[in-house]
Order: structure tokens, then sequence, then C-alpha cells
């Protein structure tokens, strides 16, 4: 036998996840870690045999691996994994959100001052801003316009400092908030197409309400307790918001269903019947998939952070650096390590032309492209980039724009190469979250090289 220890038999779990362990002796045996103690290890064997084992007669590669293993994981992986990311985030206190994409733009609805509005969630922004129709729509008090903001355009635009009484994305709620406000009209050519949403929102919003941005499920998630009160106590996170089709919220978690009744136990301890026809839809959506993994991850797993959850399902994660409200992340250009802005709010990605330039890009004819954004249009260049990574995800002849992203600034040492755009961020199914400063990437496929630059 591989190991020496005590072993008896019981039935095989067809649902335990089984790997490779390495013995002394070099011989590789396939089994799964039912538990661990500070010196040993009990492990499944695929005969139905458990085996207990010192840690110590373990390869080493084998002892980091168990050290690294919780059982919270291995309650997830064989009664949890079922779970979608939404699920597991609701299940967490967060109020979820269906995002449309207008391009490849996030937009989510709002409120302010009670007028509804639609956003733009861009973690490309230095703050948020609101546009002047729709500040004067919703009533806004707006100072002089002796302020500027900057984006991809040739122009600073003017703005205005706004206050707003009442910020609300669904049960999230802020008061006598300052806001900058500009006319998204401002610089552009006649003719061009309003902007479909009212304003944007960026990280100076979403790391109060830690936010999670998932663009596999479409769903941004925020936590509204963040705002409400300051300090909740560990276990209110496993509490959910339902809400009636009445315009009543319950906070609860489900302790039994019927076909068409929930009963819940409240936040006070006590328990609540709701049918499930009068839940509005998402809510009545999750109390009929409802299942007794959930009920495992509240009682079992709500150790396990939202980057233990994701990298057990296969995603890799690397930490991002914040700066101000800007997220940048490490990775290469052309097998040239570079730094990139990770921006939600624009469309496509796209780089400094000195900087891509620099690091061997091929172009097409110099500025024979117009874009369009905040402060106007900027001449861009068509620019074929062989190679980019971030972490383990490669990606490969990508085509894209190249502008000059330090005309404001005039910094040789600009701190970014460009900007890793959502068309990247949606095709990787990205998962952002800003409580962890974590990205969480899954490359499916790798289309194949674009069609050759134009005048090449």
């Amino acid at each position: 036998m591989l190991f020496a220890g005590a072993a008896f038999a019981q039935t095989p779990d067809k649902d335990a996840e089984y790997r490779d362990f390495e013995g002394p002796n070099g011989k590789i045996i396939q089994a799964a870690l039912l538990d661990k103690s500070a010196d040993s290890v009990t492990l499944l064997l695929k005969d139905g045999k458990r085996s207990v084992v010192p840690i110590d007669k373990l390869s080493p590669a084998d002892q980091v691996w168990v050290n690294s293993w919780s059982k919270e994981k291995a309650v997830f992986i064989e009664k949890c994994r079922g779970l979608t990311v939404t699920q597991l985030l609701e299940l967490r206190g967060y109020e979820a959100f269906n995002f449309k994409l207008h391009g490849n733009s996030i937009l989510i609805d709002g409120k302010i001052n009670g007028v509804a509005g639609t956003f733009i969630i861009d973690t490309g922004a230095d703050g948020s801003v609101v546009y002047t129709d729709f500040a004067a729509k919703a009533k806004c008090d707006v100072g002089p316009f002796n302020h500027t903001v900057r984006g991809v355009g040739d122009k600073e635009a003017p703005a205005a400092e706004g206050k707003m009484q009442d910020v609300a994305f669904g049960e999230a709620k802020f008061k006598d908030i300052d806001i900058t406000v500009y006319d998204p009209k401002f610089n552009v050519p006649e003719g061009t197409p309003a902007p479909v949403e009212n304003g944007l929102f960026g990280a100076d919003f979403m790391s109060q309400l830690d936010a999670v941005i998932s663009y596999p499920e479409r769903k941004i998630f925020l936590h509204p307790d963040n705002v409400l009160e300051a300090n909740k106590q560990k276990e209110f996170t496993s509490f959910r918001l339902f809400r009636t089709k009445d315009n009543v919220t319950y906070r609860g978690k489900i302790l039994s269903k019927t076909p068409t009744v929930i009963t819940l136990t409240l936040q006070d301890t006590k328990t609540l019947q709701v049918p499930i026809a009068r839940l509005v839809d998402d809510d009545a959506k999750y109390a009929v998939e409802w299942s007794e993994a959930a009920s495992f991850f509240l009682e079992y797993c709500q150790s396990l952070t939202i980057e233990e959850v994701l990298a057990l399902r296969k995603y890799k994660s690397f930490e991002y650096e914040r700066e101000g409200n800007h997220i940048y992340v490490d990775g290469t250009m052309n097998d040239n390590p570079v730094r990139y802005l990770v921006d939600t709010g624009a469309d496509t990605s796209c780089f400094n032309y000195d900087s891509a330039k620099a690091f061997g890009c091929e172009f097409g004819p110099f500025e024979a492209l117009t874009v369009v954004g905040i402060g106007g249009t900027a001449k861009a260049t068509e620019t074929l980039v062989k190679k980019i990574t971030l972490g383990d995800v490669i990606l490969t002849n990508r085509k894209e724009d190249s502008v000059n992203l330090n005309k404001f600034r005039n910094d040789p040492d600009l701190k970014y190469i460009g900007l890793f755009g959502a068309d990247f961020l949606r095709e990787l199914d990205a998962v952002i979250t800003y409580k962890e400063k974590k990205i969480f990437l899954l490359q499916r496929n790798n289309p194949n090289a674009p069609a050759p630059l134009k005048g090449k």
C-alpha cells in the first residue's frame, strides 16, 4: 500500500474530489481529503477505504496543498458547487442588479433625488459624473462650470459641482452627495447620437458598496449594509433581501419550501411564510431554485472568501492595485512587462500610441480613425498587438485603437500603457471584486487572428 496508516472501508463517495497524492516511495494514488489535524490527514481511497496519514509522509507539493485545504472548501466542492455566483453572493447579503450591455458598456438603473435614470459603471473614471440634462431633471443644485473633466477627447470639458440629496441603487442609498456635472455634447460632432445613459458611477461609489461585477451573469452586486450601518455582525450576512410585488422587503433566509410557499427565518429569529407568487420575479426565481446546497453553504461555507469560491470554479485570479479611484493590473504586451488601467466604461480597449510603438505593435495609417468620448473627438490609429497577458490569460493577435493618452499630463512615465476595456473583460467572463481587490478571468478560447490592418 502507498501510505502507512490506519485504514478501514466505507462506501466510495461519487461526489468526493479525488486528486493524485505522492508518497515517500514516489508511488501515486488517487484519494480525496476528508479531514486533517495538525499532523495528519484522513484520505478516502478509490476502493472505499479511509487512511490516516502523517502529513510529513506526503510529498512537499502535497503538503503545500494540504495546508491550503479547509473543510469548508471540501463541503463546497461536494455540496455547493452547483450554486451560481449570483446565489453565492446573495447568500452573503449582496443585492443583485441585472445590468444591460450597450456595446460592451455596463448600464444599471438607479435614482437621483427620486428620479429614475440609467448609469454606466465605469472603473476607469476618476469620479462619478451626472450629465447636465439629467441633473436639471432631478432638480440637483449645480454650481458654476469652473471645473474640468478629461477623457479620450482632445479637450478638457467644462464641469460643475452638483449637490445630490439622494442617490439610490436598490436598497443602497446615499445622502447629500457631491457629484461632478458635465455636458456630454461638449465638442462632439453634430449629428452624434445622444448617449443612452444619464451619467456614470466609478470606484468612489463601488468601493463603498464592496461591489462585485460579474460579466458572465450580467449582474452587479452591491452590499447595501455598508451604507446603512458601518458595522454589521458576521451572522447578518447569511440573510438575503426578499422583495414582494407590493413593495415590502424582508431580510431572511429560507428555512424550507413547498412548491408554492417559502418559510423564512428572519433576523429577529421569527419565521414567516411567504407565497412565492407574491415575490418579485428575481426573488421568486431564487426561491424556486433554492436547494439544500444553499443551506449547506450557509451552515458550513460562510468563511470562504469570494476568491476561494471562484478559484474552486477554476477562475484565475490576481490582485489589482488601487491608486485613487483607478484599478491597475500588471501584465505584458508582446512579452514586455507593462501596466494596464482596467476600464469597464471603455467600450473597447485602447492603448497609448507611444507605448504601443515602443513595445513592438504594428499600425495602420497614422491617426486615420476618429474616436469620441469625454472632451469630444480624438484621432486614433489602428493597432495590432501580437500578445497580451494578464496572469495565466493569454490573448493573441488583437486589433484595437491607439491614441495619445498622455496629452493632458505630458508625463514621460505614464503609469499605464492602455485601457484593458470591456471588450476583453466580457470575453474573459471577468469578475471584479472591490472588497478583495481581485480580478478573476476565465479563458475559454482565443479567436483567430483578425483581418489585416487597413493600408497593409
